[in-house]
């Protein structure tokens, strides 16, 4: 492993609310890493590498002295390693868009497990996953699952021990969908991209059912999903009327019935935030310029805490990005590991930008 000390860059930042260090780390421009999350006290980089052909993966141990792996590289459907105990991975019929999802355990001897499901690959139709307490979840809104002939809105619960199907579900059909799963069960939520119209609905799954139910109906859309424990929460988006203004609010479920408006957050970009451990503090990033038409020129970007029980927002922290790329994240989702862009570990808030021509760039903030 390299020593971070010889190749890291202080941050330009404007610091508040007891934010001690700033820095971050450039890393190789030909590889691409999207996703970050926590790996026994680390952290784990993923992404794809230069030609697009295999995974990359990288793993960050910020204590005690902060330190970054090399680049191990694989076929993205023989991980060496991983944040979970195992993960889906797709194969596809030769000249077909369909899809197979088989179960892998990183870093194993190659075992792949049977199919566990198959659909068609298009755009409406991506797999979603999500891991919770011993499970990962997985949802597809047109599965052919169990030799139906017909697609259908199916879930599956996969035990992360053994690799096995602990559970099927019948599901309602949501587009691109939001997942998220806590130690009750699965959440699923009309996304922006879902079309569901006014009144978006937000579903729950409790471990072992055979159907979900319905939990909550509001706005129009939820921006993001996050949960923990036996707490969820959720950004639901609603539009006001003459001018269609974009309203969102925090919205924070304790248990399968409990629902609640905490704060607003009209200023907070569409990226699923980082849970601290004890859930106590949610982390994100947004550019305080994206909504002023400057798309593309962002300077700053700001990290904001978000309290767990009020659902109050706190800049931390406006950090100046050389490239100015407006968008924080770098595509989550588009590899098979990975949730989300930014992570919580060891005390400290991480997240990735992507650069027009730098490449990915980690930032460190610690409060």
């Amino acid at each position: 492993m390299l020593p971070l000390v010889a190749v890291m860059a202080a941050v330009l930042a404007t610091l508040t609310g007891g934010v001690t260090l700033t820095f971050s780390y450039q890393l190789p421009a030909r590889d691409s890493y999207l996703a970050i999350e926590p790996f026994d006290g680390k952290l784990l980089l993923s992404g794809v590498g230069a030609t697009g052909s295999n995974c990359v993966w990288r793993i960050v141990s910020p204590e005690p002295a902060f330190r970054i792996g090399p680049t191990r590289s694989a076929s993205c459907s023989q991980p060496p390693i991983g944040a979970h105990p195992v993960v889906p991975v797709l194969s596809y019929e030769s000249r077909s868009n369909r899809a197979s999802v088989r179960i892998v355990h990183p870093g194993r001897p190659v075992h792949v497990s049977p199919i566990v499901m198959t659909f068609n690959d298009v755009s409406d139709t991506k797999l979603e996953s999500t891991y919770g307490p011993g499970r990962l979840w997985l949802y597809d809104v047109a599965a052919l699952h169990d030799g139906s002939p017909a697609p259908r809105a199916v879930a599956l619960a996969i035990s992360t021990t053994t690799g096995r199907v602990m559970q099927t579900a019948s599901m309602p059909r949501l587009v691109r969908p939001l997942l998220a799963a806590d130690s009750d069960g699965l959440w699923i939520a009309a996304s922006s991209e879902s079309g569901t119209g006014p009144l978006a609905p937000t579903y729950f799954l409790a471990s072992g059912a055979h159907a979900p139910r319905l939990v909550h109906r509001g706005g129009y859309a939820a921006f993001w999903l996050a949960a923990s424990g036996h707490r969820v929460w959720e950004d639901i988006a609603s539009t006001t009327l003459p001018n269609s203004t974009i309203r969102q609010e925090i919205w924070r479920y304790d248990g399968s019935s409990s629902a609640r408006p905490l704060a607003s957050a009209d200023n907070l970009e569409v990226v699923t935030p980082a849970l601290q451990p004890g859930a106590t503090a949610l982390w994100t990033v947004g550019s305080p310029e994206f909504e002023q038409g400057k798309a593309f020129t962002c300077t700053d970007e700001q990290v904001v805490k978000i309290d767990a029980f009020t659902g109050r927002q706190t800049v931390v922290a406006t950090i100046h990005l050389p490239e100015s790329p407006c968008d924080p994240e770098p595509g989550a989702g588009s590899v098979p590991y990975g949730d989300n862009s930014q992570a919580f570990v060891g005390g400290a808030f991480y997240f990735l930008v992507q650069g027009p021509t730098q490449g990915t760039t980690l930032y460190h903030v610690q409060p």
